[in-house]
Order: structure tokens, then sequence, then C-alpha cells
């Protein structure tokens, strides 16, 4: 899995002979995983989600590939993925030879899954052509759906319009040639299920658990724990604009209202790829850190007595909520924040306008009953919805009925 990929393929023969010599065991299952890029997860959610999906597939015992659209080599995660196992392709050779190498390889695959409406859009044609195998896509959200809730926020920002007919007319193309259509919300998993028995598609349509963590906080904190909490923490990649839509809100919006009954409140707005306009926000009661190790973010939700999502348009789950509960953390999210979490949403009610979330989040503040019972509901949730385990099993289901 170390070899650069382009020694394998200078011709037909060779990348088929190259595949198989790598592959010894032809009794095992072969997946092909295409993505946008190598995953990065301890940068954005839906990395993390892809290198949770390549662990299970590897559980399972299948062979995993990993084809990059930028083909680009990432000295930090290519390693990783290669270590397990995982080839990966990268290089300058086999740009513009994906369908090259799946005309000799296509064979091999039981399955191959596409990420992202436009990087399934690309490579799909090739992999129908030369590949018999269940073809299987994971969209992450429904990409205009989440742009006509930004419309409805800013309906004078006419560019969403066509912004949303762009992607639903590309996510529809896509549903159309797959066999199984995969999303991590039950929601949107059912509203893709009515498009696609309407047209008379073949997809199946799944809603797929989307990660998991190994280490969850114990429901009861450890004895003085809760009186070290201080801060108010904000988790998010800010390359993502409903991210930075809801820092800036937060921050003109209900921060102030904080503040008139807690001064010493410092937020903390914690992720990779500051805008010019999150990073606009920072002062004395406002720190925005930039791109923060996986050891550096544990020391955050540790001190965080409570964890903001104020999301006011998106789509998907949101993995910031469930992270920061597996952390301990008691939430406080609006409507959008809980989209997919129905079991969570039911026992902690959402915050959508500016006063109510500011009067949740001073109540996990103020009360420390309110807090624990708080944690003990969301560790609680994430210890039942989003285990290893349970990620398995219904991979094991969803792979075996692919194969």
């Amino acid at each position: 899995s170390t070899r650069d990929w382009s020694s394998d393929v200078c011709s037909s023969d060779l990348g088929e002979r190259g595949m198989l010599a790598r592959d010894r065991s032809r009794t095992r299952r072969h997946l092909l995983i295409v993505d946008h890029g190598v995953p990065q997860p301890d940068r954005d959610g839906g990395s993390r989600t892809m290198v949770q999906f390549v662990k299970t597939f590897l559980d399972l015992g299948w062979n995993v590939k990993f084809w990059p659209e930028n083909l680009q080599w990432d000295p930090v995660y290519t390693p990783a993925l290669q270590q397990w196992g995982v080839e990966v392709v990268h290089g300058a050779e086999p740009a513009g030879r994906f369908g090259t190498w799946m005309k000799d390889n296509g064979r091999h695959f039981d399955a191959v899954l596409l990420s992202r409406p436009q990087v399934a859009e690309a490579f799909i044609g090739d992999v129908r052509a030369h590949c018999a195998g269940r073809v299987l896509y994971y969209g992450h959200d429904v990409h205009h759906l989440r742009v006509a809730e930004q419309r409805r926020l800013r309906p004078h920002e006419l560019q969403l319009a066509a912004e949303e007919r762009r992607w639903r007319e590309l996510e529809l193309r896509v549903w159309s040639r797959v066999d199984e259509i995969c999303y991590p919300s039950a929601s949107e998993a059912a509203y893709v299920a009515e498009h696609v028995a309407r047209e008379g598609w073949r997809a199946q349509v799944r809603h797929v658990q989307a990660y998991y963590f190994e280490r969850i906080a114990a429901p009861a904190p450890e004895p003085g724990e809760l009186e070290r909490r201080r801060d108010l923490v904000f988790v998010a990649g800010f390359g993502h604009r409903p991210n930075v839509d809801a820092a800036q809100w937060f921050c003109r919006e209900v921060l102030p209202r904080l503040h008139a009954e807690w001064p010493d409140l410092v937020l903390w707005l914690v992720g990779s790829n500051p805008t010019p306009e999150v990073l606009a926000l920072a002062g004395p009661k406002v720190r925005v850190t930039g791109y923060v190790s996986d050891a550096e973010l544990a020391a955050h939700y540790a001190n965080a007595r409570v964890v903001v999502a104020p999301m006011r348009f998106g789509a998907g789950v949101k993995s910031k909520v469930v992270e920061a509960l597996a952390h301990g953390c008691p939430v406080v999210t609006t409507s959008i924040g809980y989209q997919g979490l129905a079991g969570l949403a039911e026992a902690v009610p959402a915050a959508d306008t500016a006063e109510t979330f500011a009067a949740s989040t001073l109540q996990l503040l103020c009360d420390d009953a309110a807090w624990l019972r708080s944690r003990r509901i969301g560790t609680d949730f994430v210890r039942s919805h989003f285990s290893r385990a349970s990620m398995r099993r219904s991979f094991d289901a969803e792979l075996r009925a692919a194969a």
C-alpha cells in the first residue's frame, strides 16, 4: 500500500497484474471509495465520517482502495490510511486515467462508494461502464435543502436561488444512477426516498450511522469537575458557510444577553479555517483559535460549561453536537442542530430564537441540577446510537446486500 500507484498502471496488463498481486486473497470482498480528497478527520465532520466508514469496512473484512479526486499526497493523512492496509491512489501519473484504471480493474470490485454529489457525477460514468458491483452513494447531507434554508434567512441574496437549483439538479442526476443512496439523517433519507419512488428509479435509500465514538464520558462528572468548567465553546470547521453564519448570529444576538447576566463569560470559537468574518469577532471575550489538535480540542471540552451550536441553516447530522455530548458537555442548539437526532431533540428542547437560546444557556450556566440532567441524557444518547458496534452491525447488513 505504500508503493506509488503509477508503477502499476503503465498499461492495461500491468494495471490488472498489479492489483491482483497486491490482493492475493480472492475470497475477500473488494470496495473502492471515491471522495474529493484524503479525509482529514480532525478538521471536518465529513472527513471523520469517511475515516470511520473505512475502519468499519476493514473491521468487516473488506479490502479497501481509496481514490481521492484531487490525487494529492497528504503527508499526514495518507500514510495513516496506508498503515491500515488501504491503497491510496495519488500523484501526477493517474490524473485523467480513472477510466483506464476502472477498465482494467473494475470487475474486481464488489461495491463502489461515491461520496458527495459533485464527485459522484464526475466518476459514475466510468464506474458504471466498467464495474458490475453495486454503486453506493453517500451524500453527507442533501445540499439543495441546506441552500434552501439559507435562502429563507437571506432572501435578498438572489444568487442562492440559482445555487439551490444547481445542487438540486445535480443531486437528482446522481440519485437516478446509483443502486444505494445513504444519508445520516432519517428525515433526509425519507425525503430522498419520496423522490426515488416518484421517479421510479432503482435505488434503495438507507439511513446510515455517520460516525461513532470510541470513548464516551460517564453520565456523571468526577468530583469537582463541574466547578472547574467555565467557558462557552462552539466547535466548527469555519470553511463551511452555516458555521460562519452561526458564529456571527450568536455573537451579535445571543452573547450580549448572556454578558448582561454573566459579564466575565468567554466564548471560544474552535476550529479550522476561520474566515475574515469569524476572525473579526475576536476580542477579550471571544477567542478564535483556528485549527487545534485532538488533545487541544479535548482540553477545550474539559473546560466548557456549555457547548453551543447556533445553527440557523444546514442539513445532515451535526457531528459537532454529538461530539460535544460524547465529551460530557451539555449542548444548546437549534432545530437545525438537532436534524437527524430525533430522540435527543425530544428530551432537550431546541432554542430557535435569541431569547430562548440565551435562556437555555443561562440555565445550564447557573443550574447544576439542569446541567447534570442534560449531561446524563446526552451521554446515554451517544452510547445508544453512536457506538462502534452499532455502526458495524448496520454496515454489515448493508454491505452484504450490496455484495
